[in-house]
């Protein structure tokens, strides 16, 4: 609320707002003083107000926590996006935004890469970066500049650091899946149903923190769908749920799981990529991953004729150019 008080031969208005520095001004008349306390309050609550602090004013940690609190309690930020931030204030927020230079974001950079990050992370890292920046600018009126971020990605790229994930090709042969499957099932201590999982994370193309989610109450026997909660989503963190077609025997995997737990496959991701992982060392399969399955039952579901608009349905994918490299995939298959 604004404070307005006579200083001699002037008028004194202050305005003290939380999250804002404290504005003042002298005027000679009152009606003046009033005058501009009402616009300058009008504007803070529409959040038009141009903060007319310098950058030598703001720490980093500063930015963060104003972007955690206001865009974080509008749309909730996911698990990765948090530890990102948290790490960019443990690691800057001490920096003082004039001092945000080009040359310390680079240091930072190299201690990211000292520590054992790669390029696709430092990718992540400079984008929710990027986003701070562009709050600042936009909502808050913060005079910072995205040219120096700008300006680091182009150091990367001449740097030869490649900070876009490789699309990995790799699939499994006929032989390593029955390798893999015969191994599993001669363990029949294991309390992790791997032989089934793998059969399902191909049939139905789930990623495995999708299959150790599914529960039994989201589960339609009648029209063999089930629920998938809050799948993975460029944009949509929470609340992005889809039900997907249990198709051929996925749906009777499913049914011969116990149902000891809500969950269908109460196991965790990291214990099946675990597990799947020193299959494969054991074997000798050389370069396959858990996550390679739903490659695989994607290219699979293009090879038995399914559309795009298909295949969507079931992968979950939201933008069909993400598909188009198994299309090419089935293409190439027809002249064999």
């Amino acid at each position: 609320m604004a404070s307005i008080t006579k200083r001699g031969d002037s008028w004194f208005v202050q305005i003290r707002r939380k999250g804002h520095k404290s504005i003042s001004r002298s005027f000679k008349k009152k009606t003046q003083a009033q005058i501009w306390a009402r616009n300058i309050e009008s504007e803070i609550d529409a959040r038009k107000y141009e903060d007319t602090r310098t950058l030598s004013d703001y720490k980093f940690a500063e930015l963060i926590d104003r972007y955690n609190n206001e865009i974080g309690s509008i749309k909730p930020f996911g698990r990765n996006k948090v530890d990102v931030i948290s790490r960019l204030r443990k690691m800057l927020g001490h920096v003082y935004m004039d001092e945000l230079t080009e040359s310390q974001i680079m240091d930072f950079v190299k201690i990211r890469m000292g520590n054992g990050a790669g390029g696709v992370t430092i990718s992540i890292d400079l984008s929710y970066m990027s986003s701070i920046f562009r709050a600042a600018k936009q909502l808050w009126k913060i005079p910072v500049s995205i040219d120096v971020l700008l300006s680091v990605r182009a150091n990367l790229k001449y740097m030869g650091i490649k900070t876009r994930s490789k699309e990995r090709e790799r699939r499994p042969t006929v032989e390593e899946l029955n390798l893999l499957d015969q191994y599993f099932r001669s363990r029949p201590f294991m309390k992790t149903p791997m032989a089934d999982i793998i059969q399902f994370a191909i049939i139905s193309a789930m990623r495995d923190s999708e299959i150790t989610r599914i529960t039994w109450s989201d589960l339609n026997i009648h029209d063999k769908t089930i629920i998938i909660r809050d799948r993975k989503h460029p944009k949509e963190k929470d609340g992005n749920d889809q039900e997907v077609p249990l198709l051929g025997k996925a749906f009777d995997i499913v049914m011969r799981q116990p149902r000891t737990s809500e969950r269908i496959f109460s196991h965790q991701p990291h214990t099946i990529s675990t597990l799947f992982t020193r299959a494969c060392k054991f074997l000798q399969i050389d370069d396959l991953r858990f996550h390679d399955l739903r490659h695989e039952g994607i290219s699979r579901l293009f090879e038995q004729g399914y559309t795009i608009e298909q295949v969507m349905l079931v992968s979950g994918h939201r933008d069909p150019k993400q598909l188009f490299r198994y299309v090419q995939l089935k293409a190439k298959d027809l002249h064999r």
